[in-house]
């Protein structure tokens, strides 16, 4: 009784495949009981950071919450997307500048935030 019928070619061609996938097989097994050969294989096991944890924590939380512009602080706007340090620093920098921001559309004064990024980021905005 035969199981498969292979032509002799189908036959060569799934014995390669067989032989390729042990070489290669046994080569990583090899480079990962000696590192020393392959130091890019060895894979480290990392902290993660306390205060990245954290952060990836408030993000999340905040998420929920809008965000005054009033009164929040530059380390709260970048929880908004696409706000990073220097954007979130401006922002304070133009209240103190200019007074309190009226409505949240007056957030397009601040050099950074256009159109787009308004757009994106309005529903976690307040003025109160």
């Amino acid at each position: 009784m035969q199981f498969f019928n292979f032509t002799p070619q189908e036959t060569k061609a799934l014995i390669f495949l067989l032989t390729a996938l042990l070489v290669g097989s046994g080569i990583t097994l090899y480079k990962r009981t000696h590192p020393q050969f392959a130091p890019e294989l060895i894979i480290e096991k990392k902290e993660v950071d306390p205060q990245h944890q954290t952060q990836s924590f408030l993000h999340q939380e905040q998420g929920k919450k809008k965000i005054n512009l009033n009164q929040a602080t530059t380390a709260e706007l970048q929880l908004l997307p696409g706000v990073g340090p220097g954007l979130s620093r401006r922002i304070v920098e133009y209240r103190e500048a200019n007074g309190q921001f009226h409505q949240i559309e007056d957030l397009m004064r601040v050099a950074g935030i256009g159109l787009k990024k308004f757009e994106r980021i309005k529903d976690r905005l307040s003025v109160e």
